[in-house]
């Protein structure tokens, strides 16, 4: 996780639920995976620190671009550090966007963790358990549930997101 978080285009998301169907306690991959996140979004602040001419040259190892970092910004002026919690909350939102802009921006170091950690520990956690049921023969059905409300919150964002795209 740390890893993924930090500069390796992974999606958390395989990884998580990948520890979930190895069988993996849902409760240890949440306290792990979130301590981990939180080392590796400390990589990406610390890269967001070091100023544009940083990411410029090594945002593309991490699948950053320009635009990601102008729509990260944006998150920040509307909520504040709240941007933080919120991304990493958000199941299939890269947060190591965020974590480059709270660099850039100079976000205090100490809320940041805080609130990396805060968000990233339940992620962690909700995955995990998802690919805990899905093992689980009495739970598959819940499993396909919580899966089906997860592909139905993305899709829901995508749509979103391209309609606001397609008026501006």
């Amino acid at each position: 996780m740390a890893l993924e978080s930090s500069i390796l285009p992974i999606p958390s998301e395989a990884v998580l639920v990948t520890a979930g169907l190895a069988g993996i306690d849902p409760v240890t991959v949440g306290i792990s995976g979130g301590a981990g996140s939180t080392v590796g979004a400390s990589l990406g602040y610390l890269i967001g620190r070091e100023g544009r001419s940083v990411v410029d040259r090594y945002g593309k190892y991490t699948l950053v671009t320009e635009s990601s970092i102008v729509r990260g910004e944006n998150w920040f002026k509307r909520w504040g550090n709240w941007t933080i919690l919120l991304s990493r909350l958000i199941p299939f939102v890269p947060y190591k966007v965020f974590s480059i802009v709270a660099g850039l921006l100079r976000m205090d170091y100490r809320p940041f963790l805080l609130l990396t950690l805060a968000g990233s520990v339940p992620r962690c956690f909700l995955l995990a358990w998802l690919g805990n049921m899905i093992i689980q023969a009495e739970y598959q059905i819940l499993a396909a549930l919580a899966a089906a409300v997860l592909a139905a919150t993305l899709g829901y964002c995508l749509l979103k997101r391209r309609r606001k795209q397609s008026r501006a």
